[in-house]
């Protein structure tokens, strides 16, 4: 039961993993080039959260062993042993008016990111053309 709270997140990053790798060298470069840009993105949409709430999220696995009986080939039982990770939530305090100078901060770079994005990305359309 604990593996499937994990299952997401590995099938996002097989998914992840599997495009990269099918990705053409326009579609890398573009990726290259915006990800300062997504990086703050996300950054802001977290902050907004983080103020909405009025407390962050601490987030981190916790591995979880259990033990169990397997078989082998010739059907002999032994004891065999499986770690599952469960991801777990911690309310951590936050000081909001550092949030929400963190927040201007943020958004007043995403300009810049924005430009530096737009541009790279033409020079990757420019550089390797579909």
């Amino acid at each position: 039961m604990l593996l499937f709270h994990r299952i997401p997140a590995v099938a996002g990053l097989a998914v992840m993993l599997g495009l990269t790798a099918c990705a053409t060298p326009q579609q890398r470069c573009i990726a290259g080039a915006t990800a300062d840009y997504r990086t703050l993105q996300a950054q802001i949409k977290t902050t907004e959260a983080n103020i909405a709430r009025g407390y962050a999220l601490h987030r981190q696995s916790i591995p979880i062993r259990s033990t169990r009986v397997c078989y082998d080939s010739k059907r002999r039982p032994y004891t065999c042993h499986r770690t599952a990770f469960q991801q777990i939530e911690t309310p951590v305090s936050i000081d909001i008016g550092n949030e929400k100078a963190k927040l201007a901060s943020l958004k007043a770079k995403l300009t810049q990111a924005q430009r530096k994005a737009v541009a790279g990305t033409k020079t990757c359309r420019q550089t390797y053309p579909e």
